[in-house]
């Protein structure tokens, strides 16, 4: 009894550590930059980056020294062996650039693998996201943020590169006149600090800019995705309407942010000309003075030159972060939301504990009465009047839907104990609204390319094999090349392939024409592995060797009625029947003895 009771506590326990724990966000500077060891990489890339720069420095410092130490004393022999240095440094710039281009073309590419598959798991999580967010934006988060996010190491190492001709530069030009080199230092250093000043206004309009191209992007799913119900409606004319406005409030934040990114370039550039203008016409009044070498000019000129180009990358520094930034908030805002169920995913121990006689899966239904599920069973089927019973029944028993505490129980442990990672491992419930992925039939069918011949008969695919002429065809985007009633065949092979202890079904023929129907539900009923249907149809339900009530026995107006849409009803029921220790000894199910009057 000790040991129940420390067995009970310890359930409890877990169950409340899962409904307080937030989601886990990884560091995402640290998945960008140092995933998979990619940080040795980056270090080496940013170093090469940094010698390419620092060779391009070089180069006028060399025709400098070409000028005073061949050119002018006539030294032939001394002209040759600087032109052959000026060679060397000139094929280290270039292999330096691109080696380290293409190993920072390999660090970004898996960098943004990384982080969109954080956003995907996050998005397909079994427990859900709390916040109702469209596909459209969250499309926008997974490719276009994510992307940007990236990018900082791209941003880190080109601007360590930049830092690094920049210090280069400016140690050449102490050397050959420390005023000018403290006039580049000091500089640099100001027109660094004015730049980020600057670019405060670009972080705020890059943020509402990508706010608006997810709204945009988000409308034209819908509108992709719903586009027989607009043309049924003929609601065209009102969508198109809805998309215009929203792609001309993002044309018009595009175009702001534009105008800013462009005015800030131009002033960039504008800072950058002056101070270099200014250095070489310090550098020509110190060669008139006879203070600097001609060859010390031409260096000094070359330099600025050279500067102007690496002063202007350092003046896009604050809009290339005020981007990045952005998109890194919106990556994590989202990756940080609640989930919508709550749950653990430790249930695996606590399942293999309970006896083999329990039943596979258990659930108390809307109107009381008790569904169970065991290793031998065939076809059940689950009776409900609406879609809105159906999405309710089928969401509970795939953990979609957060159950109540003694609900739904799989191999006698209450499924709030094993959490919807555990429910999702054994109970194989998709929704009714599943889609269908662009690629070949058996690509969409069968997650390891196996296909099952008792399955595909099942599930009556042999007319779209037939229509198709392969199972490795093309279906087409969405499944377009398929009718209404094909996709849903082929949605329930999907679901049959799948690997698990019960398979759900929700309304698996409602799209069906009564002739395939009654062969699809014929052979469910021979397939020989636990199927639960959910459904209205009286086809389906007379092939089920039993069947129970999950009808909602509240009027259906009712604000908690699970017909209404809600999710939620008939709770007092739920409590008074919910299933405890002491009802998992009895063999005899209710259901089961009212199978015919149920069916009737």
């Amino acid at each position: 009894m000790a040991r129940d009771r420390r067995h009970a506590k310890a359930r409890a326990a877990k169950l409340a550590t899962a409904q307080t724990t937030a989601p886990h966000v990884p560091n995402l500077l640290r998945v960008a930059l140092a995933g998979d060891r990619r940080d040795r990489k980056l270090a080496w890339a940013t170093f090469g980056l940094m010698m390419h720069q620092a060779a391009e420095a070089a180069v006028p410092i060399l025709i400098g020294v070409v000028i005073d130490r061949a050119i002018a004393p006539g030294n032939v022999t001394s002209l040759v062996i600087w032109l052959a240095v000026l060679g060397v440094v000139f094929l280290g710039l270039s292999l330096s650039y691109q080696r380290s281009t293409l190993a920072m073309a390999g660090i970004f590419g898996y960098a943004e693998h990384d982080l969109r598959q954080i956003a995907a798991a996050r998005v397909l999580h079994p427990r859900g996201v709390r916040a109702n967010r469209n596909p459209g934006e969250l499309l926008s988060i997974a490719t276009s943020d994510t992307g940007r996010v990236a990018g900082i190491a791209w941003s880190i190492a080109q601007q360590a590169a930049t830092l690094a001709a920049v210090i280069a530069a400016t140690i050449a030009l102490l050397v050959i006149s420390l005023p000018l080199g403290a006039g580049v230092a000091v500089g640099a250093v100001l027109v660094l600090l004015l730049m980020q000043w600057l670019a405060r206004p670009l972080e705020r309009a890059g943020s509402a800019e990508q706010r608006a191209v997810a709204q945009a992007s988000e409308i034209a799913t819908d509108a992709l995705a719903g586009l027989r119900v607009l043309h049924g409606l003929g609601a065209q004319d009102e969508m198109v309407r809805r998309y215009r406005a929203a792609s001309a409030d993002s044309r018009d934040r595009a175009i702001r942010a534009s105008r800013l990114l462009v005015t800030y370039q131009a002033v960039s550039t504008m800072v950058s000309v002056l101070y270099l203008a200014s250095l070489a016409l310090a550098a020509g009044w110190l060669a008139v003075r006879g203070d600097i070498t001609p060859g010390q000019l031409v260096t000094v000129v070359g330099l600025a030159q050279f500067l102007q180009g690496s002063l202007a990358h350092v003046g896009t520094f604050g809009a290339n972060w005020a981007h990045k930034r952005a998109s890194a908030k919106r990556l994590r805002e989202f990756l940080e939301e609640d989930y919508e169920l709550s749950g653990i995913d430790e249930g695996a121990e606590e399942l293999t504990a309970d006896t083999d006689a329990a039943p596979l899966l258990e659930w108390v239904t809307a109107s009381g009465d008790r569904l169970r599920v065991r290793e031998q069973d065939g076809l059940i089927g689950v009776r409900v009047d609406t879609a809105a019973e159906a999405r309710t029944a089928a969401g509970t028993l795939g953990y979609r839907l957060e159950p109540e505490r003694g609900e739904v129980r799989l191999g006698g442990t209450d499924a709030c104990v094993l959490g919807p990672e555990c429910v999702a491992r054994r109970i194989i419930a998709p929704p009714h609204s599943a889609a269908l992925f662009t690629g070949t039939l058996r690509e969409n069918v069968a997650s390891d390319g196996c296909l099952r011949e008792e399955i595909l008969t099942a599930a009556g695919l042999g007319d779209v094999l037939e229509h198709l002429g392969d199972a490795d065809v093309a279906i087409g985007a969405g499944g377009k090349r398929l009718s209404g009633g094909q996709r849903q065949r082929v949605l329930l092979a999907r679901a049959l392939h799948a690997v698990g202890d019960v398979v759900v079904l929700d309304e698996p023929t409602s799209a069906l024409d009564p002739i395939t129907e009654q062969r699809v539900a014929t052979a469910l009923g021979e397939l020989g592995r636990p199927v639960v249907v959910v459904t209205s149809s009286a086809t389906l339900l007379a092939a089920c060797e039993r069947v129970v009530d999950g009808r909602c026995v509240k009027p259906a107006g009712s604000a908690s009625c699970c017909a209404a849409g809600t999710g939620r009803c008939c709770a007092e029921n739920r409590v008074e029947n919910s299933i405890d220790d002491s009802s998992e000894s009895h063999t005899g199910d209710s259901a089961e003895n009212r199978a015919e009057e149920v069916k009737q």
